[in-house]
């Protein structure tokens, strides 16, 4: 009797997308022939917002009591280290998701250490760039601290200077327990913003404080009077859906197109809808995306030939609805195809045409350990898990 592969799933918590590691994991059994379905079996184990304390004690409970073949989960860079010992000492393999938070350390981490990002670093990255080509020097980035605490302003800031930026300016709207509205805290910015009249305004906010943004945006004419950029997150169907009543014209990024009519797209969509009965988003892509790889293993899995998985799963590539993915993190790491849009909203609808294509950074680039070294947050938790 061949054993099934156990895979242990490190489950954070988002009042964002609280569907989030069912629709991953809906996406990875999509990709694979349901024939082949039994060899995995995912076993979940909750880490809440996903510290580094909670993280470690889920993960050594999984490898130890469940005797895991893999330590999988929705985990944030900070608290990777923290893991590695546990994965190596034990011979066990790691495959990790995120959503770009953070960039790739620029560092080897583990021979061990596999994992599929969404890359959202990647699109500020290409924003800050191309905003600086289309509207020139003294830009204002706006976000709240929580934003503000991971790689995604700092990567804008990059891609605007690496277009040749010496003049951008940003605000950090303060944290008040005692307001927590961002129409409350950010009245006086607009009313200071009106005044100065910078190129352009590049918003960083995410789940309802993104709406409210929008709103108050409105609310003070200015977007009649500053374009807008915002970020990838902030231009999502799933906010674009709540913000169509108002008279908006802005610019934002995207990493994956859910209306792409590629061919590798149309069988994600349609797989997706045929297995799980649902409209996928960008975490159903990241499942999906390593359900294609794991497919590719197959005859390895039910071997259980595992330093063979090891060394294919540092060199295999995948052509998925994103193009051409790897999944170790070197300089052959394969870096994403980026657009640039405008978007619009008629009649409720939504209205996204992409303009341009934005320049994404390569892995080997010495902006990486800028990044890093400027960044002195302590967020733990992946993005989005709040």
């Amino acid at each position: 009797m061949i054993r099934n592969i156990k895979i242990g799933f490190l489950a954070p918590y988002s009042s964002i997308y609280p569907e989030m590691v069912p629709s991953l994991i809906s996406g990875f059994y999509s990709a694979i022939p349901e024939k082949y379905h039994p060899i995995f079996q995912f076993i979940p184990e909750y880490i809440g917002q996903g510290g580094e304390k909670q993280t470690l004690e889920a993960a050594n409970k999984l490898l130890s009591f469940h005797n895991v073949d893999i330590l999988s989960g929705i985990i944030s860079y900070r608290v990777l280290p923290s893991l590695i010992p546990s994965i190596e000492n034990r011979h066990k393999l790691g495959f990790f998701f995120d959503v770009g938070e953070y960039i790739p350390y620029t560092h080897h981490i583990s021979d061990w250490v596999f994992g599929n990002s969404f890359q959202l670093w990647q699109s500020e990255f290409a924003l800050g760039y191309w905003a600086h080509q289309k509207y020139g020097e003294k830009g204002t980035v706006i976000t709240p601290l929580y934003d503000g605490g991971y790689h995604l302003q700092s990567a804008f800031r990059q891609g605007a200077v690496s277009a040749g930026a010496n003049r951008l300016d940003f605000q950090i709207l303060k944290y008040e327990p005692e307001q927590s509205q961002v129409k409350g805290r950010i009245h006086s910015l607009f009313e200071q913003l009106e005044k100065e009249s910078p190129t352009y305004i590049h918003a960083l906010f995410c789940g309802n404080e993104a709406l409210e943004f929008y709103d108050e945006y409105c609310k003070a004419g200015l977007h009649k009077k500053i374009p807008l950029i915002a970020s990838a997150h902030m231009a999502s169907d799933e906010i674009l859906k709540q913000i169509s009543n108002l008279n908006l014209s802005f610019y934002s990024a995207s990493l994956w197109n859910y209306h792409s009519r590629e061919k590798a797209n149309q069988e994600f969509r349609k797989k997706v809808a045929d297995f799980a009965g649902q409209k996928p988003d960008f975490y159903t892509l990241l499942g999906y995306e390593t359900g294609l790889l794991f497919n590719k293993l197959i005859p390895e899995f039910r071997k259980r030939d595992w330093q063979e998985i090891q060394q294919r799963l540092k060199t295999e590539t995948i052509e998925g609805p994103r193009g051409k993915r790897s999944f170790f993190l070197n300089s052959e790491y394969a870096t994403p195809v980026v657009d640039i849009e405008k978007i619009n909203f008629q009649e409720n609808r939504i209205n996204k045409l992409v303009i341009e294509q934005g320049k994404a950074m390569p892995y080997h680039h010495e902006t990486y350990e800028r990044i890093h070294k400027e960044n002195v947050s302590g967020w733990q938790n992946p993005y989005l898990c709040v």
